[in-house]
């Protein structure tokens, strides 16, 4: 633990993570978008599957990690959340990456991105580089915590972070974000 964000090291089983990784095999995939929902290869290079909120997957993929942001959040953060969620499986081949972002969105919707997850679903030995790190000066967990499958990563929505370039293999993670009443 620490003030900004949640680690748990390996915590999800490797059957649990084939499990969700298959998930993303089954499906029509496409390019990962930017905030303005354009596709621009500079600042994200991956493909993504998305589970928008209330579809079975959606429901089935939640069942697994919940209770980390629950956890995360009643130790931590303290954010009111309504129960929306979303979700996607992101791959990242060679030269894929995600530049600093925020997962944030701020616009005058009534429930808004609060807290962010992330799982890592492939095994580090399955590629190189694809770090995932938190920047402006917050401390990002150890590489050989981040890179273990099954590590569960949570994090305000607020906070800068990316994926470096992949330089070889392919990369999998899970990520989602959990809603709750715009910031006031």
């Amino acid at each position: 633990m620490n003030s900004w964000w949640f680690a748990w090291d390996a915590e999800i089983s490797n059957i649990d993570c084939e499990n969700i990784k298959s998930l993303y095999k089954e499906e029509t995939t496409e390019e990962g978008k930017i905030g303005n929902n354009s596709t621009d290869n500079s600042i994200r290079k991956s493909n993504v599957l998305g589970f928008p909120y209330g579809t079975e997957n959606n429901n089935t993929i939640n069942k697994y990690i919940e209770k980390y942001i629950v956890l995360a959040n009643s130790e931590c953060f303290g954010f009111e959340l309504n129960g929306f969620k979303e979700f996607q499986i992101a791959e990242y081949r060679e030269n894929g990456h995600y530049e600093e972002h925020l997962d944030m969105r701020i616009d005058n919707r009534s429930s808004v991105r609060k807290l962010g997850i992330t799982v890592q679903l492939s095994e580090p030995e399955e590629y190189r580089g694809g770090e995932f790190l938190f920047t402006k000066d917050i401390e990002t967990p150890s590489q050989e915590i981040i890179k273990q499958k099954g590590t569960v990563i949570v994090f305000p929505s607020f906070l800068y972070h990316k994926v470096t370039p992949v330089t070889q293999g392919k990369r999998y993670s899970l990520v989602g974000w959990y809603e709750g009443p715009n910031w006031r």
